[in-house]
């Protein structure tokens, strides 16, 4: 009897050793709640083992708390798919992004405007929020683009105002969303 009491304490000592290591190791502490909570469970059976041998009911919490750490196998992995998933859509937004900038600086050397730096910004559905741009207005060949007057004394590029009006029309934005800084020569 006395080295089953023996070998009882010299489990629970062991266990809380072996916890306090894993513990100390976690990288994360969002991951410390469930290990604790499983732990907490395998101390509870430690402590009553001797209990539950005598009324031979240990076989069944022990499936109860192998079934209690399969479902948190499962939640964990929900949270890592979850993880996943997001990094996997923020990969697929920013190269949307890019690939919209590289439409938009086509769009401009239609018109004879070269796109120095394009940014864009799309929302979580993949919807064009803003559109900024810098562009120069200096050709190949050494032509320059010239302001046109408007009647209220105001200059302003054809080729830009045409630019901001073919990107309003085809991504569906309004002329705030979209920013044309322009570097002459």
């Amino acid at each position: 009897m006395v080295s089953l009491v023996y070998a009882w304490v010299k489990n629970l000592v062991c266990f809380y050793i072996f916890l306090t290591v894993i513990l100390r190791l976690l990288p994360r502490n969002n991951y410390q709640k469930y290990v604790r909570f499983f732990s907490g469970m395998l101390l509870m059976l430690l402590v009553f083992s001797p209990i539950l041998s005598l009324l031979g009911k240990e076989d069944t919490i022990r499936q109860k708390i192998s079934q209690a750490g399969f479902f948190q196998d499962m939640d964990n992995l929900k949270l890592d798919t979850a993880h996943l998933q997001q990094a996997q859509k923020e990969a697929y937004l920013r190269e949307y992004e890019r690939a919209v900038g590289m439409d938009v600086s086509r769009m401009a050397e239609e018109k004879q405007l070269y796109a120095n730096q394009v940014e864009v910004h799309l929302s979580e559905s993949y919807q064009v929020e803003s559109i900024a741009m810098d562009i120069s207005l200096a050709g190949g060949e050494g032509i320059f683009i010239r302001k046109a007057s408007y009647g209220d004394n105001s200059q302003e590029y054809p080729e830009v105002y045409r630019l901001k009006q073919e990107l309003m029309e085809f991504y569906k934005i309004t002329e705030s969303q979209i920013e044309i800084n322009v570097q002459e020569g």
